[in-house]
């Protein structure tokens, strides 16, 4: 009896066991029933938190701070959109006032031709020609025949007939059987022009003129 009592365990290690499961159990329970919401940031160290501890996929791209995502790849450039429709056309505007005269500097064109069948030399033909706008007065008139030298105060030609202000130009481009154009009478609203015949048979004169206001 005396030998099984000496290999029984003493007192204070029986205590020292009891405690140590009291402890054990104890953190156990403690670690199992944590209130809900109990553990924050303060509650986890620095680093806590790993790869391995977060669940793949689950974290969203509000979870990050501006700028640390890397911006994806530029995506192709989409297709042209259809054209659209055309918008509606304004309304037109209401008409400039109407000129009484030609403006100063401005210049009136245009083009004539007379001539007939005359019976004998010395037949008449004769033409007008009127300004699309009267001129303030009636302007100088110079006829340049054709084969001569146009005068400073009809700087073009037939084909691009121009005046100084205050001139009418006449350029002769072509006559035949006529003693060429020659001028009637004038006003600040047009001209009239003529020309005789140089014998019987068919004669004519045509060209262009020019008209600037002053």
């Amino acid at each position: 009896m005396r030998a099984l009592w000496k290999h029984l365990p003493s007192p204070a290690t029986v205590l020292a066991s009891v405690a140590l499961v009291v402890a054990l159990g104890g953190t156990s329970y403690a670690a199992i029933t944590l209130p809900a919401k109990s553990v924050g940031a303060r509650q986890l160290k620095n680093n806590a938190v790993t790869s391995l501890k977060v669940k793949n996929h689950s974290l969203l791209k509000v979870d990050f701070k501006a700028g640390q995502l890397p911006a994806g790849a530029a995506g192709a450039t989409g297709a042209t959109g259809a054209t659209g429709a055309t918008g509606a056309t304004g309304a037109t505007g209401p008409a400039g006032p109407f000129p009484d005269t030609l403006p100063p500097g401005k210049t009136i064109r245009g083009a004539y031709n007379m001539g007939g069948t005359a019976a004998a030399a010395g037949t008449l033909a004769n033409t007008s020609i009127s300004f699309y706008f009267p001129l303030a007065a009636a302007p100088t008139v110079k006829i340049v025949l054709q084969g001569t030298a146009a005068p400073a105060e009809c700087p073009g030609n037939v084909t691009t007939p121009q005046a100084q202000p205050g001139f009418l130009c006449i350029y002769e481009e072509s006559r035949t059987n006529s003693v060429g154009a020659a001028l009637n009478t004038v006003r600040s609203s047009g001209a009239t022009i003529f020309t005789n015949a140089s014998a019987a048979g068919g004669f004519f004169s045509y060209g262009a003129w020019a008209v600037t206001g002053s």
